[in-house]
């Protein structure tokens, strides 16, 4: 034994093949034109990676003494065949990577000799088909992809074997149906990839024993239209991927069997709008995806409209209005609310019967609909109404509110308010009364304080006009004649004349000057006048006097007035001519 290990030294002692690279118990050889897998590798390697080489095909036992391997990489070749012994010695293996290769079929045993495989990769070959016991005795197998072949249907219980698998990946396919039992066996699987296939239409039933799935990715097929045909929960579905599709319309059924689903795609398709139903069923969701597809921007939009207010979510905002024409691209949210398409429809009447009425003439209420017009507005006849004790009854239209909960609420807060303003304004009455009649003193206080306070507004008003306006002194010639001068010499009063500039009127105001000199023959007067604007002044006057009568009246005395006295004072006659204004006060001398 001894000499045939000597002569046959062990695979772990053996140097690294030419061309590749050697890492421990990791070799290396890629991208160095093999066509064969080198013959002299170590038996203890565990992993070997032969990546982008000129492999054609793998016969059997190719890997024989290779007893170690856990991983093979063999992706990025031209391996058109591999015989079904092919992987035979290596039953340790638990990674096969056999994509990007020109694969077309596969034997029904091919597998069979690694059993304890993890993870295996058909991708980006030209499988057609998958015969129905491919993958038996897989049991451990996690991840399976076979993404980008040519598949065209899955056999039926094809994964019967893999009750571990968690990962598949069917995508990029020629898929055009689905068998019922095609994912039988799947109960651990929580990701399933089944986008860019041709998919025409997507049945739930299909998928009744994927307990543990929680995301679905069906975008890019040409899906018209998903239902349910089982009465089933599909409680762990988390994530639903429609877009890419022609779904135009959404049944609500479908989502109401996913009550957990929180992220769910469907834009690029041929949507128009979502009803009511179907948004009710959207309880958890967490982020949407509604772009690029043909929205109609009438009222059958207002229910998605009125749920994507209220969506606190991540949401796509890009949805454009494809119809009517007045808001083709515009943004659905703007145009619904620029052309107030979701504001409260025209009154909708709903026909009751009630017992006759003295007149014949039908009563029209001006309420709300209580009843909105469905989307597609249809409707049954006779829904709602109500049969009076008599079938020849008037029946006048009667349209009711669309929230009756809330219109009680609003008239007691009308009634109860108005009681509130009324009782307001006879408190203030009653205060104001009950202070009249105990204590007239105090309002005839407050009266006078009042009259007082416009006394003073006046007087103060008064004193800033005359500050305002500077008063203009005029000097006055006085020339009595012989006649004249003996009247005042001995009655004091007497007429006279007088020239002023210009030809305003001008009153005597507070002082009149008369200085009269006796010195033999000779006598002197000098009389002078301040003037103001007389209209003014009358005015003023008359308030004043008005006034004074009016408190004359209230203390029961009657005092001359200062103005009506001073004029029976001056008896006098005016006359108002021409005047220079002279340099000086002129002063006339007479004998």
């Amino acid at each position: 034994m001894q000499v045939w290990l000597a002569a046959n030294p062990s695979l772990s002692e053996r140097p690294c093949p030419k061309s590749c690279r050697c890492d421990g118990k990791i070799v290396y050889c890629e991208s160095s034109a093999f066509r064969d897998v080198p013959k002299n590798l170590s038996g203890g390697c565990e992993g070997l990676s032969l990546r982008y080489n000129s492999l054609a095909s793998l016969r059997a036992g190719q890997f024989v003494g290779l007893n170690h391997l856990i991983w093979l990489y063999l992706d990025h070749n031209y391996i058109a065949s591999v015989d079904g012994m092919a992987f035979q010695g290596v039953r340790r293996l638990k990674e096969l990577i056999l994509s990007s290769n020109k694969i077309t079929s596969l034997h029904n045993t091919t597998f069979h000799p690694v059993p304890n495989l993890r993870n295996l990769d058909l991708s980006y070959n030209k499988l057609q088909a998958l015969q129905p016991g491919q993958f038996q005795g897989l049991r451990k197998l996690l991840s399976l992809h076979i993404r980008s072949n040519s598949l065209k249907t899955i056999p039926v219980r094809l994964f019967q074997d893999c009750r571990n698998l968690e990962f598949l990946d069917l995508g990029y396919n020629r898929l055009r149906s689905i068998t019922r039992n095609a994912f039988s066996g799947l109960v651990k699987l929580t990701e399933l990839h089944l986008e860019h296939n041709q998919f025409s239409k997507i049945n739930f039933s299909h998928f009744p024993r994927l307990y543990n799935l929680r995301a679905l990715y069906l975008q890019w097929n040409r899906i018209r239209s998903m239902n349910q045909g089982l009465t089933w929960t599909w409680a762990s579905i988390q994530k639903l991927d429609l877009s890419g599709n022609d779904l135009t319309e959404v049944d609500a059924v479908v989502y109401q069997c996913l009550p957990n689903l929180q992220t769910l795609n469907l834009d690029s398709n041929k949507l128009t709008n979502v009803s009511q139903e179907v948004v009710d069923a959207w309880i958890s969701l967490t982020m949407i995806s509604l772009a690029g597809n043909v929205w109609d921007c009438g009222p059958a939009i207002c229910p998605l409209v009125a749920w994507l207010r209220n969506f606190k979510g991540a949401k796509e905002t890009t949805m454009i209005c494809a119809s009517p024409k007045k808001a083709q691209g515009e943004k659905v949210m703007d145009a619904v609310e620029a052309f107030g398409v979701c504001q409260s429809n025209p009154a909708t009447t709903l026909t009751v019967s009630i017992p006759p009425m003295p007149s014949s003439v039908p009563v029209q209420t001006d309420h709300h609909p209580a009843i909105l017009a469905s989307p597609t507005g249809s409707g049954k006849r006779g829904e709602g109404s109500i049969r009076g004790p008599t079938s020849s009854a008037v029946t006048p239209p009667v349209a009711l509110p669309p929230e009756q909960d809330l219109e009680p609420v609003s008239f007691h807060k009308i009634v109860a308010g108005s009681v509130a303003l009324f009782l307001s304004v006879a408190m203030i009455l009653l205060v104001i009364y009950v202070s009249w009649k105990r204590y007239p003193s105090s309002v005839k206080q407050l009266q006078e304080h009042s009259a007082a306070a416009r006394k003073r507004r006046k007087k103060a008003r008064e004193t800033e006009r005359t500050l305002s306006s500077p008063l203009q002194e005029y000097y006055v010639d006085y020339k009595p004649t012989n006649s004249e001068a003996m009247d005042v010499l001995v009655n004091g009063t007497g007429p006279c004349t007088y020239t002023i500039s210009g030809s305003r009127e001008c009153e005597i105001f507070s002082e009149f000057l008369c200085y009269e000199f006796l010195a033999g023959s000779l006598w002197r007067n000098d009389c002078k006048c301040r003037g103001l604007n007389s209209v003014e002044e009358e005015e003023e006057e008359e308030e004043e006097e008005e006034e004074k009568e009016e408190e004359a009246e209230e203390e029961g005395t009657f005092p001359e007035s200062n103005a009506v006295s001073f004029r029976n004072a001056l008896n006098h006659s005016y006359t108002w001519n021409t005047w220079k204004p002279p340099s000086a006060t002129t002063e006339v001398w007479s004998s």
